[in-house]
């Protein structure tokens, strides 16, 4: 199973040191810039301009001495959006408008990822961030959300829906890498969490290989469909310091055990579940990881999109509203 926390991974390990003069400058302003591209075209009856973004609201929550951030908008039945691996919670830009309409849409920065905190020690596996985020989302006081995982955030969704059976409304997987596989993980994905070696590669190979890369990897990501223009501007911006390297590396080395552990408790989720997956996914195997959950959780709802591949919540991000909608209804009905 190839899917894109290891692609990216691998891109992320050579660009670590890769301190781009335009990357290091980006900040809030590539942020606002990279909205400005990509909302225009969610195509939702209940897209509001792009002049009420100010709206949104950034919130911090600090869960056993780590600081979490949230950026939150609208109000009504919550819905936690969790990204993948590497990533933020700038990658649900698209669904913010439409979501917001009816919803209180809360995008989450995991661990070491965006403008979050990693723990200063112990691992932070699935399970980990899975605590961190229900922490804090009682100190926010969200009550059983809806919750949305795409790629390795699937895994981190489904681990919630375990663990806190009575608390969540429902889940929705996009692209879901959630199954473990021996392709999960390599040597080079793990080499920036190594002291002084996974430096001393990030060093030396990072300036050489790191911005070709990643334009190649992201292609694989978006394929068929075409990058945004301004996303490879700000995931170097997010993604070419050690620190937040490492904390990627991290999470896709211990991403394999975790799987492994929780992979075979899947059918005690109760609450509705809806699947989403691209049948030209190159990064997460559609047939290995999603049909494959499908089977698992009979009850679920399974939708593979055509012609789509692995970036869903900016390719086809009005999919990704539709079935939130519908595990809303259905969560409703049990209730």
């Amino acid at each position: 199973m190839k899917f894109y926390l290891q692609l990216l991974l691998c891109s992320g390990l050579l660009l670590s040191s890769f301190q781009a003069p335009s990357a290091q400058n980006l900040s809030d302003d590539a942020r606002i810039s990279l909205n400005r591209e990509i909302s225009p075209k969610v195509s939702a009856p209940s897209l509001r301009p792009e002049s009420e973004r100010s709206q949104s609201t950034s919130k911090y929550v600090t869960v056993d001495g780590t600081r979490l951030h949230f950026l939150i908008r609208g109000a009504g039945r919550p819905v936690v959006l969790i990204h993948g691996n590497p990533g933020s919670g700038q990658d649900w830009t698209r669904l913010f408008s439409p979501l917001a309409a009816g919803h209180k849409a809360i995008a989450f920065d995991r661990p070491g990822h965006g403008l979050s905190q990693r723990p200063k020690q112990g691992d932070t596996t699935v399970e980990v961030q899975a605590r961190l985020l229900h922490d804090a989302l009682k100190q926010l006081h969200v009550e059983r959300p809806i919750i949305v995982g795409h790629s390795w955030g699937g895994a981190l969704a489904l681990v919630y829906a375990i663990n806190y059976p009575e608390e969540v409304a429902g889940v929705v997987l996009v692209a879901p890498a959630v199954y473990g596989s021996q392709d999960a993980t390599s040597l080079l994905t793990q080499l920036p969490a190594v002291p002084v070696i996974g430096d001393a590669v990030n060093s030396v190979f990072t300036p050489l290989f790191g911005a070709s890369l990643v334009r190649s990897e992201l292609k694989k990501a978006f394929s068929p469909d075409p990058v945004p223009k301004n996303y490879l501007r700000s995931v170097l911006f997010e993604w070419t310091r050690p620190k937040k390297v490492k904390a990627y590396s991290q999470d896709d080395a211990s991403l394999n055990d975790s799987l492994k552990k929780f992979s075979p408790r899947y059918p005690e989720i109760s609450v509705p579940v809806s699947i989403i997956a691209g049948d030209s996914d190159l990064c997460v195997s559609e047939k290995d990881n999603a049909e494959r959950l499908h089977q698992a959780l009979p009850k679920s709802h399974l939708v593979v999109l055509p012609k789509t591949g692995h970036q869903i919540p900016f390719t086809r991000s009005q999919a990704v509203v539709d079935e939130i909608e519908r595990v809303q209804k259905l969560s409703r009905v049990k209730t």
